[in-house]
């Protein structure tokens, strides 16, 4: 695979265009996010004499050095587009991948991939189409698009002749402008009758080298003002902050790890140094009759230590949400030493949350490009527009300086004044907003295991995730539309403890949720249990009998949920269980404070009516369970782990260590007889978290809890949630601490001797492995000592040997029996207990009855390209409502259930990832992964055999299906693998890899080692296959497919796929088979999607 652009020739780049305009799109952009402007926009501004039709641009980028790009964002209302910065050394080697958008972002590419004469070449073609386009939209008034040159990065560079030539072609390209229109005249004849201006800019913004001296900026400066005669602009570091302000603010107070080595400090320009140079150029200016201003900032310069990057590259660039709040605090500071007068232009962390605050500031144009490579893309600026409209409107203001003014709250200050108040008043509240702060235990990602097929990929991450695979975009749907009994019906389809799993699921759904991408995850778990409380559905069975016997062992999450799986599918169900009350785990040790007694019932109570008989207070030994195996066809062992793991420990054994688990059955069940007053919890699992907020509440207000953990939080395998809880409700957690030794007096507990820990490599579990630090010892006095370590199993009726299962399947190496739960896998959650049980049951019901068991799905009533503007916009959510942390020192439920109202308005957020992807479309800055649709199909294939008498026969061959309507290709031509799509595809794979490459030109595909084009001719469509020198093709003529290789030619229908006339081109060819042509029909249609 090849990483360099080869950019699109501008008669097949208008074509494209037209043809994707009037289809009411752009690439994947749908019309509905176009900005159209009036010529009564409120935030129409002047710039270097000449209108801007928004305030708002893309930044020097991957947003602005192909043409698609640029017109990508102009059509969403990028007004200001700052070019991708050119140099003289134009056939750079950049490292890739190069862009790191997770969070904050991160990027090692700083100049144009193009040579100069094509940069040129592509912002020429953008400023023809964009002209084009504004006739073809109807759209009045002047331009209102401005073109700003980017340059870097010294003075022997810009000097150079490539350079020059840039300059000269830039300032007026008459003669290229015009061998332009004649190529297109063909296709487009009203190209003569469009005024285009052969001057592109007369403005441009300086980009200098980290470490270029102030001298040779300054000297820059005056030569682009002096003797080039141009408005010019300085782009400025985020080091003017200071070494000290700056890392407090990032790293601390933030919260951010990027660590900004000193050295970023020390080569670049010092504040003295850029005021001066600041004052020097703004006389000049003048003197020219010209504009000057400062841009802030550039992105900040780091250590590559993500691992993201190739270790070649030592540095990596910052920009993002994290380098927003520096900026401001920049800005602030140069606009106090010049008093208000300063023109500022902006790009740091711009997003549409922000956009009206920077305005109001003063500070524009605002350009941006870390949002843009987020999910939703260029998409996002559609937002940007509507908040300025909505702000504008709610001051009543006609204009930029009404709305600074308005912002101020001061009616009798001058627009300059009001927007350094306005600075001012930001610049001291920005550090404070959560939309900039690191506070999250776990980093934004939402990629699975899943791999990332050929076709056919769109699947929902929080439905993939779930381990019991609810249809969370379908009750979703089902909940925002009133449909409660539908969505009810739906969990049922995969959960039969609605209930239980809507107040303490550990929701690992949510962390792979793709509006963390947006804003922050659906609620999805506070929306099952609105419709556990709230929904009415069908949950009596009246399944068909199917003769056939299973045992459950265990009445706990698992075992119920094969009983009612099992039921379901028509078997006698017989369950058994130890103690009197069923539930297990869930029912004796989860705190009231998480979830209710009733919710409990309500869910057990469920499952028992469906017709299955439940023994209680029945214990499972080696004879009574011989005697269950022969009385059934299948058993299932679903007994829990229901007895803490022993911890090692000196003193272990002192009055006052007290069993987790004991701990809090006795709570649970109001026989405690718990006194301590300072209780230090061991551990960091989820039954620590539990016995911490437990004993929170016993401990009185004068008492204490602390966990003590190896690791730190971060590493901690306890719900998130309950991390936040726990921290919430102030309960002290020590990291990197280790137990030692129990101290006690008098056989009692009086303290827990610690030693620090460092974290070393990565052990056998993912997570890194806790060192002691020699001579770290320390005390930590306590009464109370409750070591939660981890449980272990209850099972003695057996060899624990025989319960090994045989890889991705719930059988035991005895024959009829299944495990899941905590007897398969330790100590777990919830709802991998009941998706254990669910797929126990579901492969039971396969071997017993030879029956796949399917999950019902309803059509969901869905408009795409309104679902295509949704998965552009970003809106958090409605968190429910907590008891306040003064309230919590009792056993009452901590978290409220939604209302209504709330759980609707949830519920509509879902975008649907079910139905349609395209994230990898939408991140894309170049639009190189491209999304076509189709009708799904399914074709039984033939294979052509020959046969003994010499001739070719046909015979069945594997099912060729396609069962989504949207697919992806990846157009090689405008990618450059920076892999961007990498980051945030919902699989494990890479799109631009993965996907089918589609070359728009020969040169493109010789250039490729493997990839498709699609070549047009009178007559008949040919798509052509090359894999370094084999070659494919599949053609279409006269409604016929015409398949060749270098050993078979065949003629197929393409109503069916069905093998029409097969002919063996080579004496060794006995059989052939033809799926690659199916999958070539399919990406023929795509591909003529592309041309025209």
């Amino acid at each position: 695979m090849s990483d360099k652009f080869l950019p699109i020739p501008l008669p097949r780049l208008l074509a494209l265009t037209l043809s994707e305009i009037r289809k009411d799109r752009f690439l994947g952009i749908p019309n509905k996010l176009f900005f159209i402007p009036s010529p009564s926009d409120p935030f129409r501004m002047e710039r270097y004499g000449k209108v801007l039709e928004t305030p708002v641009g893309v930044a020097a980028g991957p947003h602005t050095q192909l043409s698609v790009n640029i017109i990508a964002a102009w059509l969403c209302g990028a007004r200001y587009i700052e070019l991708k910065t050119i140099q003289t050394l134009d056939e750079l080697e950049v490292s890739k991948p190069c862009i790191d958008m997770q969070d904050e972002g991160y990027n090692c590419e700083w100049s144009q991939e193009l040579k100069i004469k094509q940069s040129f070449s592509e912002y020429l073609n953008a400023w023809i189409v964009i002209h084009i386009l504004r006739k073809e939209l109807n759209f009045e008034g002047p331009f209102g698009t401005l073109f700003n040159m980017s340059i870097g990065y010294n003075m022997d560079g810009i000097l150079q002749e490539n350079v020059q030539w840039f300059f000269s072609k830039m300032h007026d390209c008459s003669e290229e402008l015009k061998a332009a229109q004649e190529s297109i005249r063909f296709l487009y004849p009203e190209i003569d009758s469009i005024q285009i201006p052969g001057c592109i800019s007369d403005h441009i913004t300086l980009s200098t080298m980290h470490g270029c001296p102030p001298d040779e900026i300054g000297k820059i400066g005056m030569y682009l003002i002096r003797e080039k005669k141009l408005h010019t602009t300085i782009k400025l570091n985020p080091t003017l902050l200071g070494q000290d302000e700056l890392r407090d603010l990032l790293n601390k107070q933030l919260g951010f790890n990027t660590e900004v080595p000193d050295i970023a400090f020390e080569h670049d320009l010092k504040y003295p140094d850029a005021v001066s140079i600041i004052e020097m150029l703004s006389r000049a200016s003048v003197e020219q009759g010209l504009q000057f201003s400062v841009k802030l900032t550039n992105t900040l310069e780091s250590k590559n230590i993500r691992k993201v990057f190739s270790d070649k590259e030592s540095m990596n660039y910052m920009s993002g949400r994290a380098l927003h709040p520096i900026s401001i605090r920049v800005a602030r500071k140069l606009q106090n030493h010049f008093r208000g007068t300063l023109d500022i232009s902006f790009s740091a962390g711009v997003d549409c949350f922000n956009i009206h605050e920077v305005i109001s500031c003063g500070l524009k144009p605002v350009t941006v490009c870390s949002d843009l490579l987020k999910p939703g893309g260029y998409g996002r600026l559609w937002q940007y527009m509507d908040v300025l409209k909505n702000e504008f409107k709610s001051g009543s203001s006609a204009t930029i300086d009404d709305y600074i003014c308005f912002r101020s709250g001061e009616s009798n200050l001058d627009v300059n004044s009001a927007a350094l108040l306005n600075l001012n008043r930001y610049a001291d509240r920005v550090a404070d907003n959560e939309l900039y702060r690191n506070t999250s235990f776990t980093e934004k990602n939402i990629k699975t295991s899943r791999q990332l097929n050929y076709f056919d990929c769109i699947h929902a991450p929080c439905e993939d995730t779930c381990p019991t695979h609810q249809g969370i975009p379908q009750y979703m749907y089902e909940t925002a539309n009133g449909s409660l009994g539908a969505a009810l019906e739906t969990i049922f389809e995969t959960n039969p403890f609605p209930s239980v799993t809507g107040m303490v699921c550990d929701h690992p759904c949510q962390l792979k949720c793709t509006r963390i991408n947006y804003d922050e995850a659906l609620h999805i778990r506070e929306i099952k249990r609105y419709n556990a409380e709230n929904g009415s559905a069908k949950s009596e069975m009246h399944p068909i009998s199917a003769g056939k016997k299973a045992a459950i062992i265990g009445a706990g999450p698992a075992g119920l949920s094969c009983a009612w799986f099992l039921r379901k599918a028509g078997f006698e169900v017989n369950i058994f269980e130890k103690k009197q009350f069923s539930g297990g785990m869930v029912s004796a040790a989860i705190p009231s404070f998480r979830l209710t007694d009733e919710a409990i019932e309500k869910d057990i109570q469920r499952i028992l009516q469906t017709g299955i008989a439940l023994k209680d207070n029945y214990l499972v030994n080696q004879e009574n369970f011989a005697d269950i195996r022969k009385r059934h066809d299948v058993v299932f062992l679903g007994a829990g782990a229901q007895e803490a793991a022993k911890m090692n420990l000196e003193g272990i054994s002192s009055k006052g260590v007290l069993d987790p688990l004991t701990f809090l059955f006795e709570v649970k069940e109001n026989h405690s007889s718990f006194t301590g007053r300072n209780v230090i919890i061991i551990g960091g699992g989820n039954t620590a978290m539990d016995a911490a907020r437990t004993a929170f509440r016993l401990v009185g207000e004068d008492g204490t809890v602390t966990i003590v953990y190896r690791r730190t939080v971060k590493e901690m395998p306890a719900d998130k949630g309950e991390i936040e809880a726990v921290i919430a409700e102030g309960i002290q957690i020590i990291e990197l601490t280790s137990p030692e030794r129990i101290n006690s007096s008098d056989g009692k507990v009086d303290s827990l001797e610690c030693s620090l820990t460092v974290l070393a490599m990565k052990g056998n579990d993912g997570r890194p492995v806790p060192v002691k630090v020699p001579g770290s010892e320390f005390s930590i006095p306590c009464d109370t000592i409750i070591p939660a370590i981890g449980q272990k199993l209850a099972i003695d009726f057996m060899d624990g040997q025989l319960l090994e299962t045989v890889p991705g399947s719930y059988k035991t190496r005895l024959d009829g029996v299944y495990i899941g739960g905590d007897a398969l896998r330790g100590a777990a959650t919830a709802i991998n207990a009941i998706a254990d049980g669910r797929l126990a049951a579901a492969e039971m019901i396969t071997e017993i009855l030879n029956e796949s068991p399917s999950v019902k799905r309803n059509k969901k009533q869905l408009v795409i390209p309104e679902l295509l503007k949704k998965k552009a916009i970003r809106d958090f959510g409605i968190s429910p409502l907590e008891t306040d942390i003064s309230d919590r020192r009792n056993f009452n439920l901590v978290m409220s259930p939604f209302t209504y109202s709330e759980a609707v308005k949830e519920a509509s957020r879902c975008l649907y990832c079910d139905e349609i992807c395209n994230v990898c479309v939408s991140v894309c800055p170049n639009l190189a992964n491209y999304s076509y649709s189709v009708e799904p199909v399914s074709y039984q294939l033939k294979k052509a055999v020959l046969l003994a008498d010499g001739t070719i026969g046909f015979a069945e061959d594997k099912e060729f299906t396609i069962s989504q309507s949207y697919q992806v290709l990846n157009i090689r031509d405008l990618c450059n693998e920076c892999e961007n799509c990498v980051t945030f595809c919902p699989s494990s794979g890479k799109p631009y890899k993965d996907k089918p490459a589609l070359c728009l030109s020969i040169e493109s595909l010789n250039q490729e080692g493997e990839g498709y084009f699609l070549s047009r001719l009178p007559g008949r469509d040919v798509l052509i296959y090359k894999h370094h020198e084999s070659i494919r093709t599949l053609t279409l003529a006269d409604n016929t497919y015409i398949y060749e290789t270098d050993q078979v030619k065949a003629k197929i229908s393409p109503a069916d796929l069905s093998l029409v006339d097969v002919q063996f081109l080579a004496p060794c060819v006995k059989e052939c088979q033809f799926t690659f042509a199916a999958e070539m029909s399919i990406l023929m249609k795509g591909a003529l999607s592309l041309t025209i």
